[in-house]
């Protein structure tokens, strides 16, 4: 089966997840925590604005507050206190969602697919880093979790997967890339903005 993969910088990434059909599943391989915050930036922005979404994130590699922070600046400029209270953006730390209790977390999601359904949203994204399953040397978990997933969901669901490119280069196989790989709708790799666009 040919693999549908892309690169792009992150507003371009950012459209294409936008204009991807309810039920994607994809893997995003990020090379550092800039690209992945303006790629978020802009998705949220529009998620929320354009698409009528909720839009939930679980971050890693940056804190929560820090999440509410880049949203709410220049870029975005997003009322993110706003959107939390109208539970349009939720931001969740993925340690403490997967390893608070991990069928609560696919739990969590369904419920707030339930509610998005009930309260006339465009569907709900989750912008999910993996690295918390990584950090604790759990690469079997990670890879029987992602498998655990459907390579679509169902429902008004968009799933994206975010990998730091360390982590998917040093820390897993070939053959746990290739699983990977094959298991999700698409593989999208963030490059850096080019200088200057900002």
């Amino acid at each position: 089966m040919a693999q549908s993969i892309f690169h792009g910088h992150p507003e371009e990434i950012s459209q294409g997840l936008r204009r991807s059909e309810s039920g994607a599943h994809f893997l995003i391989i990020y090379p550092e925590l800039q690209t992945l915050r303006e790629m978020y930036s802009h998705y949220t922005k529009s998620a929320l604005f354009e698409g009528n979404e909720i839009v939930v994130i679980l971050p890693f590699y940056e804190t929560v507050g820090t999440v509410r922070r880049i949203l709410s600046e220049n870029g975005a400029n997003i009322d993110v206190r706003k959107h939390e209270k109208e539970q349009s953006l939720l931001v969740m730390d993925s340690l403490r969602g997967y390893f608070g209790s991990q069928d609560g977390l696919m739990l969590f999601v369904k419920q707030t697919v339930e509610y998005a359904k009930n309260s006339s949203k465009g569907g709900v994204s989750v912008l999910d880093d993996k690295g918390s399953f990584l950090y604790y040397e759990k690469k079997d978990d990670l890879i029987g979790w992602e498998m655990k997933l459907s390579s679509k969901y169902e429902g008004n669901l968009k799933g994206f997967c975010l990998y730091h490119k360390q982590d998917y280069d040093r820390r897993l196989s070939e053959n746990d890339r290739q699983t990977l790989l094959e298991h999700h709708g698409k593989t999208l790799h963030l490059l850096p903005s080019p200088i200057g666009s900002l």
